[in-house]
């Protein structure tokens, strides 16, 4: 759990107070690190857009208003530019095409990963930010700027998806 920063940090911060940038960089980071890698599932990947989610802090702090809480903004933040950042990566760095089909990981828990990751990515949100990140549905619809019966629809069809695509996986097993 990452602990409430207190107002007159935030307050400093969104002035430019480069300390009080630092505490707020400090007291997020776990938070982040571990939403940007459960959105791209790769080390590398999750520092790299780590450095995005904090420089697009720095740019938008004067917008953050310090009536509302900090942490589902900043949770807002970071996940919307983690999502570019994978769209903005995925579109300039091409795979090459060998003509070879990927074989099916053979690891239950990465063949899960893969699922999740080929979902749409505001199913993918939700279902990070509900399984992975243990939100509730009225956080993410806070993060993810939706209402909450969209983000019931996004997660009944995210399982869905998920369902269909390792189905064939759990019949291989039983």
């Amino acid at each position: 759990m990452t602990p409430e920063i207190h107002r007159d940090i935030l307050s400093r911060a969104r002035s430019g107070d480069r300390d009080a940038f630092r505490s707020v960089l400090e007291s997020t980071q776990k938070l982040a690190y571990n939403l940007a890698y459960r959105l791209t599932w790769n080390p590398s990947d999750a520092e790299d857009a780590l450095q995005e989610v904090y420089l697009r802090l720095f740019r938008n702090f004067p917008r953050y208003d310090l009536e509302q809480p900090f942490l589902p903004w900043f949770r807002r933040l970071a996940t919307n530019c983690i999502l570019n950042w994978r769209e903005k990566r995925r579109s300039t760095v091409p795979l090459p095409d060998l003509g070879i089909q990927d074989p099916a990981p053979s690891d239950p828990s990465q063949r899960l990963r893969q699922a999740i990751a080929e979902l749409p990515p505001e199913y993918q949100s939700c279902v990070t930010l509900k399984y992975l990140e243990d939100l509730g549905i009225q956080e993410i619809a806070q993060t993810l700027q939706v209402p909450s019966g969209t983000v019931k629809t996004w997660l009944f069809r995210a399982r869905e998806l998920l369902i269909q695509k390792l189905k064939p996986h759990v019949e291989t097993l039983l």
